[in-house]
């Protein structure tokens, strides 16, 4: 046991004289992260509106910066009319400074195509609304698809009712005739089975349009909401590499052979992956000084989804 003790503290000793000292980061580069954080925030569409989620950043030493944001779901459904970026906060004078250029005016182009990102309260209130209302309808239509098969088993239901009552009557005819009231009953049950089977068959057809109705409605809404998807990725890998060539400069402290990544979480999306970019550092400054452009940069970048 003795030996155990002085073996332990041994150790202890050892790990306690080698360089388990966090390493400090330079702080102007801590600095850095922080007005280039702002600047994609306010790129996105600012942190006050409800369909940008905030954005966050770490540094790998020796790797690089990786910002990160979760996209929620109104982000997506109001998609075609994002927010526009509000002024960032006054957190560094040269980060104000910055983001206002980039409040007012993010226009980016390429590929002979072009979008800005706008504002528009009233295009946003009026896609909510419509959304809404898709919801509700959707809601409603379920439910009337609720109560047909509710009513279709009802009636199934009764059919097996009569059924089991005529092999009854049946089976007694084969034991001895059956009397006027047996006769009687037999007929009854059957001219119902009938009219049930009548009323059964119209209700299914009617079930059946319904359920066309309501699966198509339903992949066309899969189907925008997947085409929106696309341009959501498509247009933030835009402004990441856009953001990245107008303000890299800001990334001064970030050293040459290390990297800037950007994640976009599809929070709230079954089975979505995260779409991710990772651009070199030396590639930016080429993009900052003019050698290559925007749509280079991002051509340049790694992209993936995991």
């Amino acid at each position: 046991m003795k030996l155990l003790s002085k073996v332990s503290l041994l150790a202890g000793l050892i790990i306690a004289s080698t360089g388990l000292t966090a390493a400090e980061v330079n702080g102007r580069l801590g600095q850095n992260l922080k007005i280039m954080q702002d600047i994609l925030q306010t790129s996105l569409g600012g942190q006050e509106h409800s369909s940008i989620g905030r954005i966050q950043h770490s540094y790998l030493m020796g790797h690089g910066v990786a910002f990160r944001v979760d996209s929620h779901n109104g982000w997506l459904r109001h998609f075609m009319a994002p927010p526009a970026p509000p002024a960032a906060p006054a957190a560094h004078g040269h980060a104000m400074a910055v983001a206002a250029n980039v409040a007012n005016s993010i226009n980016i182009s390429g590929n002979g195509s072009s979008f800005s990102f706008s504002f528009d309260e009233a295009a946003i209130e009026e896609m909510a609304e419509a959304a809404e209302a898709m919801a509700e309808q959707q809601q409603d239509q379920s439910e009337k698809l609720r109560d047909l098969r509710e009513e279709r088993r009802d009636i199934e239901r009764d059919l097996r009712d009569y059924e089991r009552e005529r092999r009854d009557i049946e089976f007694s005819s084969k034991v001895s005739k059956l009397d006027s009231d047996q006769q009687k009953k037999l007929t009854e049950i059957n001219k119902k089975s009938e009219q049930l089977k009548s009323q059964l068959a119209v209700l299914q057809k009617n079930l059946t349009v319904q359920e066309q109705e309501y699966n198509k409605k339903r992949a066309e809404q899969q189907k925008l909401a997947a085409q929106r998807q696309t341009e959501l990725v498509a247009k933030v890998g835009q402004v990441f590499s856009s953001t990245l060539c107008d303000y890299g400069a800001s990334l001064r402290d970030l050293k040459e052979q290390e990297f800037v990544s950007f994640q976009l979480s599809l929070s709230g999306r079954d089975n979505a992956k995260d779409h991710y970019w990772v651009a070199k550092k030396a590639d930016i400054n080429q993009c900052v000084t003019g050698k290559i452009d925007a749509p280079a940069l991002l051509k340049k970048a790694s992209y993936y989804q995991y």
